[in-house]
């Protein structure tokens, strides 16, 4: 069986923007289109995109909410599940490399700073309603709800699980700094550097 030179796991609304909690907006485009352009750039690139943990607890669309909140949602399960997954894939890979790049702010799929808040304070009373609303009520109503939360030097619940299992170079992306953030994925993946 032959070992994967280099593989990327990367958080599925990278690649596919329409996942993000909200909707799609200028940023998660903006991200999408930099990452598909490094993919077609190597075609030796091993891809694993995972399914999204929170589209499988709470569908979509959904409010914004810290990973307090998720925890208290139960996505501690979900993620487990998903975790597992991403574990067997790369130990039947055995990749000589591996980059896996979460979200930086994501409660789920944060690699380093995710989003934090009081879930005693939330208003969980908006959850449902969110998903009745028009894109552009959606975008303003979560920044709305996410106006309170504020970034924490940890993990996501999801990179939290994973860092426990699978050995690599963690990475966030930035959707506010798409370049910069290219550029250390860049550097991570074909020159060896460290996130």
């Amino acid at each position: 069986m032959s070992r994967v030179g280099r593989m990327l796991v990367v958080a599925p609304c990278l690649l596919v923007p329409y996942l993000v909690y909200r909707g799609a907006g200028e940023k998660e485009l903006a991200a999408a289109s930099a990452l598909r352009g490094l993919l077609c750039r190597d075609a030796g690139l091993a891809l694993l995109s995972y399914p999204c943990p929170e589209f499988i607890l709470l569908g979509f669309p959904r409010p914004p909410a810290p990973r307090e909140v998720y925890e208290r949602l139960g996505m501690r399960e979900v993620a487990g599940k998903v975790a597992a997954f991403i574990e067997r894939v790369v130990a039947e890979e055995r990749p000589a490399h591996l980059v896996l790049v979460g979200v930086r702010g994501s409660p789920t799929c944060a690699a380093h700073t995710t989003s934090s808040g009081s879930p005693e304070e939330y208003p969980y009373h908006r959850m449902e309603g969110f998903k009745d609303l028009e894109k552009g009520k959606r975008f303003a109503l979560a920044r709305e709800i996410a106006r309170g939360f504020l970034p924490a030097s940890r993990p996501g619940i999801l990179f939290e699980l994973v860092k426990e299992r699978v050995e690599g170079t963690y990475l966030d992306f930035d959707k506010d700094d798409v370049q910069g953030s290219m550029e250390v994925l860049e550097a991570a993946l074909f020159r060896g550097g460290k996130g």
